[in-house]
């Protein structure tokens, strides 16, 4: 059996996008009545959330001071207020029994759960999508007491679920600690489709690359503002999907006459409409030095949906990013651009070619299909949790 599980940590478990999405669907067949989730930065909307769940909401930080200038040394602050969080935390259960502490590294929620766990003897599970002690916005003094802090906690943990290769040996080196590889998981009712779309396979309209997601670095700005310049010669369509609004595009230059912002769209609405307009997807990682270590270790969530729809990919990054690694070992299931200038020699490839694009399309599904199939991550998922 399961064992009664309290999840607790800054990212919200819900139906939304990045981290949100993933732990709701990681968490979306496990019993319900063995499951309490504690969402300790934002509080996620009652509709996207798991049903039948018991949801508490304690927040640790003050997100006004994380909005401002002061935001490296409030992280110090907040960061140090976790581990104290964390008698309120159990106070608000009322007594609610659990097994194992369930956390992600990210923010300062994760402090509490170690101390909740720490307390009550109880096993902590450690899922990592991002390097947080590389990636914390902290003031440069700090950095290395913030890394022994999660030392601490890393080896605490009776797992370590990273989302790449790359982390898993980053980590195994660097904490003495095993950590296992858990790649991001699609949705247990992701539709699942035999082939690319017949449009994919034709050239009779116009070459449509699109891109959905988050865009939170500057790096990633200028890799869409770099896509739109390379589907101008050839008068092809962006399409942007997500949290991004029509005014922030505009304000960085995402404002072509061919670019279009569609906005957040559920799961399965984004892959009807991708699979109805795109002729390939672009997942971009950036190359900025400054977000080389995140680029090193972090795996593009994306791609666990992005390979169910049988279009073909065009992975963009630096040849030390994890998603250009992930492709290199899987031969066929991307177009790989390793280098900025090479982005229009790869768009106008794709946009002449159809035969390379369904055969990309194929790959895709098979190779989706063994890395990030639902069964299979929740799986893994389960034998941690009760090893």
């Amino acid at each position: 059996m399961l064992p009664r599980l309290l999840y607790v940590g800054d990212v919200a478990v819900e139906a939304s996008y990045h981290g949100s999405a993933l732990l709701h669907r990681l968490l979306s067949h496990y019993p319900p009545e063995r499951l309490t989730i504690v969402e300790t930065a934002t509080q996620s909307e009652k509709s996207r959330r798991l049903p039948q769940v018991k949801y508490l909401f304690h927040p640790i930080a003050n997100m006004r001071w994380l909005n401002t200038r002061f935001h490296p040394y409030a992280t110090v602050w907040f960061t140090n207020k976790g581990k104290h969080s964390a008698p309120q935390i159990c106070e608000s259960l009322n007594g609610l029994n659990f097994d194992s502490v369930l956390t992600v590294a990210h923010g300062f929620g994760w402090l509490a759960a170690s101390a909740i766990a720490s307390k009550a003897t109880a096993p902590l599970h450690l899922v990592v999508h991002d390097d947080w002690p590389m990636v914390a916005n902290i003031t440069p003094a700090f950095r290395h007491w913030l890394e022994r802090r999660f030392a601490k906690v890393c080896c605490q943990a009776r797992s370590r679920l990273c989302v790449s290769t790359a982390m898993s040996r980053i980590y195994e080196k660097r904490y003495a600690a095993q950590a296992q590889v858990m790649y991001p998981t699609r949705a247990v009712n992701s539709p699942a489709f035999a082939g690319p779309p017949a449009r994919v396979g034709r050239n009779d309209h116009a070459f449509t690359v699109a891109f959905a997601g988050t865009i939170n670095t500057e790096g990633y700005v200028r890799a869409l503002v770099g896509l739109q310049e390379a589907l101008k010669p050839i008068d092809g369509r962006l399409l942007i999907f997500g949290p991004l609004t029509s005014n922030e595009a505009r304000r960085v230059g995402l404002n072509d006459r061919h670019t279009q912002i569609r906005g957040l769209l559920s799961t399965n609405d984004l892959m009807t409409s991708l699979r109805d307009e795109a002729d390939a997807l672009f997942a971009p990682m950036s190359f900025d030095p400054a977000d080389r270590p995140n680029m090193e270790t972090a795996f593009p969530s994306k791609l666990a949906d992005y390979t169910a729809m049988g279009l073909p990919l065009l992975i963009y990054g630096p040849s030390y990013c994890s998603a250009i690694g992930w492709a290199r070992e899987n031969p066929g299931v991307a177009e790989i651009v390793e280098c900025e200038a090479e982005l229009d020699r790869a768009i106008t490839l794709l946009a002449g070619n159809p035969n390379k694009r369904l055969e990309l399309g194929k790959n895709a599904l098979i190779v989706g299909q063994k890395y990030f199939a639902h069964d299979r991550v929740r799986e893994q998922f389960y034998a941690a949790l009760s090893a």
